[in-house]
C-alpha cells in the first residue's frame, strides 16, 4: 500500500531539538514533505530546518509568534494539497520506524477516523506520554491517558479517544477542511493549550472519531514553556501560558458542552474552576493581568456560540 503523509513541525526556539526530530521524520517510508513552521524564534531553529540537505523539507518563518495553533494553520496551507494525511507536531517529538505510515493505514482504512494518536512515550523509555486524550469525568479537564504511567496492555489496545495530543497528531486533511474557519481547522485564538482537545471535540460532534494506533510510537520531551524543576507542569510555565490554558477550557467547554450537560455540572464546574482560580493567582498574582488580557476572547465565545450540533457527554469516548 503507498500511502503518503505530510508533516507541519511547529517552531519556536527549538534550535537544540530540530536535528533529531528532522531526522526521524526523514526516515519515514510515507513521507512526502515537512514543513517548518517558525514562530519567530530568535535561536536560528529555522536554519536548521533550512541546512539539513533534504527536498523534502520546506520553511515558513514567521514574523511574530502565532502560538501552536497559528502555526499549524499556517503550515496546512502552505502545504502541497495533493497529501490526504498530515502530521502536526511538536519539535520535541522524535518518531520511530513507520510511526506515520502506521497512523495512516488506520485512516486509509477507516474512513469514519478523522484523526489518529499514536503512542507517545517520554525519553526514558518506560514512561508513558499520552495515548490520546479525553475529558476527566467530574471536572471536565484533559486527560492523557497513561500520562506520566508504565505501558499496560490497555493502554496497548486500540480504542476511541475524544482527541490526539497535539504534540503530534496525523490528520484527514478532508476532515479538517469541513470543520475549518476562515483561519483553518485550528483555533487560532487559543495560541496554545486545549487545542488539540477542542479540535478534537469538533470532530466528535460532527460524526467523526478519532482514534489511538498504540503500534505507531514516537518519544515526546514534554515541558515546553516550563521551567527546569520538580512539581506540575502548569506552575512551572509563565503567567501567560496559564492564563491560555484556564481561558482555553473555559472557552472550550462554551463551544462544545451540551446544554443540558452543563446545567447538571454547572455547580460543580463553578467550585472547581473557582479554586483552581484562586489558587493559581495566590502563588503568582501577575497570572489576573494576562487573564484580565484574553477574558474578551472568552467573553466573545460566550455572546457569539453557535447553534452547533453537541453530543451529549454520555456519548463521547471516556
Amino acid at each position: 500500500m503507498t500511502l503518503q503523509t505530510a508533516a507541519v513541525v511547529v517552531s519556536y526556539n527549538s534550535r537544540q531539538d530540530m536535528p533529531s526530530c528532522l531526522e526521524g521524520l526523514l526516515g519515514e517510508r510515507s513521507l512526502a514533505s515537512v514543513i517548518v513552521v517558525d514562530n519567530g524564534s530568535g535561536d536560528g531553529s529555522a536554519d536548521v530546518a533550512r541546512e539539513c540537505g533534504d527536498r523534502r523539507v520546506d520553511t515558513l518563518e514567521l514574523p511574530t509568534n502565532t502560538g501552536f495553533a497559528g502555526g499549524c494553520n499556517r503550515g496546512l496551507a502552505a502545504l502541497p494539497t495533493e497529501t490526504p494525511y498530515v502530521a502536526f507536531m511538536n519539535p520535541d517529538v522524535v518518531v520511530e520506524a513507520d510511526c506515520l505510515y502506521r497512523c495512516a493505514e488506520v485512516l486509509e482504512t477507516r474512513p469514519d477516523v478523522a484523526g489518529v494518536a499514536p503512542l507517545l512515550m517520554r525519553r526514558d523509555g518506560r514512561t508513558v506520554d499520552s495515548v490520546g486524550q479525553v475529558l476527566r469525568p467530574y471536572t471536565l479537564e484533559v486527560r492523557d491517558r497513561g500520562y506520566g504511567e508504565l505501558l499496560t496492555e490497555d493502554l496497548r489496545r486500540p480504542t476511541q479517544v475524544l482527541a490526539a495530543c497535539g504534540a503530534l497528531a496525523v490528520y484527514r486533511r478532508s476532515a479538517l477542511a469541513g470543520v475549518a474557519d476562515r483561519h483553518g481547522p485550528w483555533p487560532e485564538h487559543y495560541f496554545c493549550f486545549w487545542e488539540d482537545l477542542e479540535l478534537g471535540w469538533r470532530l466528535t460532534n460532527r460524526g467523526w472519531n478519532v482514534v489511538t494506533a498504540p503500534d505507531a510510537v514516537a518519544v515526546h520531551g514534554r515541558g515546553a514553556g516550563a521551567t527546569e524543576g520538580e512539581g506540575r507542569l502548569r506552575w512551572r510555565r509563565p503567567p501567560e501560558l496559564e492564563a491560555c490554558v484556564l481561558s482555553n477550557r473555559w472557552m472550550t467547554l462554551i463551544r462544545h458542552l451540551h446544554s443540558l450537560d452543563a446545567l447538571r455540572r454547572l455547580p460543580l464546574l463553578l467550585m472547581w474552576d473557582k479554586t483552581v482560580l484562586a489558587v493559581s493567582c495566590m502563588r503568582r498574582p501577575q497570572l489576573m493581568v494576562h487573564l484580565k488580557r484574553r477574558w474578551p476572547l472568552v467573553y466573545r465565545e460566550w455572546r457569539h456560540r453557535e447553534r452547533l450540533p453537541r453530543r451529549r457527554l454520555s456519548e463521547l469516548p471516556w
